[in-house]
């Protein structure tokens, strides 16, 4: 605070002495003016007294009165900078809430309105990063409790053969489930410090939804979930490895809320300015509420977190749609399933071939 305080003083004993040495130079060039019209009978005065004292101390009494006078009135036009300078000093301190109103000149409205938005971004920054924070802390406590919990029961030894089997792929899928967060983690992470994407490849994006759904195998398999493929031959001209992670996103979450024994449809087909990618299941739906939050970081439509996932796919989904040029979109009604839908603009891919529906 003390050393705030010496910069404004500073500032007005700087002020200060930049109108003093104008004062002075003002009253030496008027003074020597008003003494050459004097020499030259421009301007009369008594006779036989010189006009230098009269000079002189006209001259002291305005640079005198000239400076007390800024003295007393300099802090005002410095007013607005003062103002501004607390304001910084303030977010500087970690005030993010902090707002400035000038109005005079324009110049400063202008400055005014420039910090105002820096500063409401800067809390948009913070929250996002605070809320990032807890959601981490919350998703990675979670799993980590129950290893914790469950290798302690093991360790007693006086388990059934059946119960040390359930206890270890209890284990097992929670050390999944913390790889699948600090995977995504990363991934998300490094997304988002990409602003263009170089690594572009052409690539058959029918053959790569297909390659995923088998990779995904073990999962539909086990609920006995068909599927029905209407995907064009498309070559696409963009990242290969991100775009195969939405594909792999879209998929897994269709087959982890789509009941037993249900069909996921897969679409891709082109039109005149852009090609759409849809994966449509037939699980529990969404209501409106959930499908306006479900792209925020660590969103879960169930507020306990108790589904499986960590919130953090579709985040990610829609960065790398967003790298492409492309949008994704979701369409779901409680009780009737949802569909994803990914458009990405018709430069990015041509036409191999006409969709073939597959099961």
């Amino acid at each position: 605070m003390k050393k705030k305080s010496n910069f404004q003083t500073t500032i007005v004993l700087i002020s200060t002495g930049i109108v003093f040495i104008l004062l002075t130079l003002t009253m030496f060039i008027s003074n020597t003016v008003i003494m050459l019209l004097s020499r030259h009978g421009w301007i009369s005065h008594p006779p036989g007294r010189s006009l230098l004292p009269f000079l002189i101390q006209s001259g002291f009494i305005s640079i005198l009165t000239g400076t007390i006078l800024t003295l007393c009135i300099s802090h005002l036009p410095l007013r607005p900078i003062h103002t501004l300078i607390q304001a910084i000093h303030s977010v500087s301190e970690g005030n993010f809430q902090v707002k400035i109103h000038l109005e005079h000149p324009k110049e400063f409205r202008e400055l005014s309105r420039c910090f105002n938005q820096m500063t409401e971004e800067l809390a948009g920054i913070e929250m996002l990063r605070s809320d990032f924070i807890n959601n981490f802390s919350h998703e990675f406590k979670t799993p980590m409790v129950s290893i914790l919990g469950f290798a302690k029961l093991l360790k007693k030894g006086d388990l059934s053969p059946d119960e040390q089997e359930e206890y270890l792929n209890i284990i097992i899928e929670e050390a999944g489930r913390l790889t699948d967060l600090s995977t995504n983690v990363l991934n998300l992470s490094k997304v988002e410090s990409i602003s263009l994407l170089t690594d572009f490849s052409a690539f058959n994006i029918g053959e790569q939804i297909r390659e995923c759904v088998v990779l995904l195998e073990s999962k539909w398999g086990k609920k006995g979930i068909s599927f029905n493929l209407e995907l064009e031959e498309l070559q696409i001209h963009g990242n290969e490895p991100l775009l195969k992670q939405v594909w792999m996103n879209l998929l897994d979450n269709a087959i982890k809320f789509s009941p037993e024994k249900s069909e996921i449809r897969l679409f891709a087909q082109a039109d005149p300015t852009s090609v759409k990618i849809s994966v449509q299941d037939s699980g529990c739906g969404m209501d409106e509420a959930t499908q306006r939050s479900i792209f925020d970081k660590f969103y879960q439509g169930d507020p306990s977190h108790s589904a499986e996932g960590n919130g953090l796919g579709l985040p990610l989904v829609r960065k790398i749609v967003s790298l492409h040029h492309g949008t994704i979109d979701v369409t779901s009604c409680t009780g009737q399933g949802s569909t994803f839908t990914v458009t990405l603009p018709r430069r990015t891919f041509t036409v191999i071939s006409k969709a073939k529906p597959q099961t």
